[in-house]
């Protein structure tokens, strides 16, 4: 399969979901390549998962304090905050090599970050066991508190959490691949916790997250870290066919504008119960 990577860099919360669903529309009418992007955040931001209910999900009055965004993502899952990381986000046809189920889709994908990952000289384990929907859909419970089966771990530590939403047999997976800070600051941005129960779940998230510069020697950039995923999904896909490009396509970015103002920037969307 044809196959097209982009390197976005830090982008808005409202442009960058706007812009991986108008690469959605576009691959699910046959007019884009499928697509593997690779994104940052400006300025560091809070995103939800689609089902959440974020009046108990989020402190905005500590949002706003910390500086942070807030979206709320077209894919399931639980709050995480991007905060200098590499965004990826992969959107194709269910079909060939991303065909079957969700967790088959995970774990093709999960291959790939874990080879990039390993060109950067952090060996990751796959999560074997199976976090329940149930499980997911606690309130108060960041992504990067537990992991999925097929999410990526090192040394028991979650590096990469995702999260995958299908429709008429095209997928959208995105996630987070932690790039210089661990999740902790997360405990302070959730509601109804007082200041020591926010300092015990901040201490355990940064017992049970870490980054890829919390582990490298030498630290690297997200140019040099999207590179090395690049890189990744060529060794780990090799069968498939990849053009690099600087840009999405002049009707995608029309696409991008008309959600971002319709949808991505509304409290409609993004506060909704």
């Amino acid at each position: 399969m044809k196959r097209r990577f982009i390197i976005s860099g830090k982008l808005s919360p409202a442009r960058n979901m706007a812009i991986d669903e108008a690469v959605f529309i576009g691959v699910s009418e046959g007019k884009s390549l499928p697509t593997i992007r690779f994104y940052d955040w400006e300025p560091p931001t809070v995103s939800c998962g689609y089902n959440q209910e974020i009046a108990k999900e989020i402190d905005f009055n500590a949002l706003e304090k910390f500086g942070f965004g807030f979206i709320r993502r077209p894919t399931g899952g639980r709050i995480v905050l991007h905060n200098q990381e590499v965004t990826y986000s992969v959107i194709s046809p269910i079909s060939e090599r991303l065909s079957g189920n969700v967790s088959e889709s995970y774990s093709e994908i999960s291959k790939a970050l874990a080879e990039g990952l390993r060109m950067l000289g952090v060996n990751v384990e796959f999560e074997k066991g199976s976090l329940s929907s149930f499980h997911q859909r606690q309130t108060a419970n960041p992504c990067f508190t537990s992991s999925s089966r097929f999410e990526l771990n090192y040394q028991s530590k979650k590096i990469v959490g995702s999260a995958q939403v299908r429709k008429d047999n095209f997928l959208l997976q995105h996630g987070s691949i932690l790039l210089n800070y661990n999740q902790s600051k997360m405990a302070y941005i959730l509601p109804k916790f007082d200041d020591k129960q926010k300092g015990y779940l901040a201490d355990y998230l940064a017992r049970k997250t870490i980054s890829i510069n919390q582990i490298l020697e030498t630290p690297v950039s997200f140019n040099e870290a999207a590179k090395a995923f690049i890189s990744g999904f060529q060794e780990s896909w090799s069968n498939d066919e990849f053009y690099i490009c600087e840009d999405i396509e002049f009707f995608e970015k029309g696409l991008t504008e008309n959600l971002m103002i319709t949808k991505y920037l509304t409290d409609e969307w993004n506060k909704r119960k």
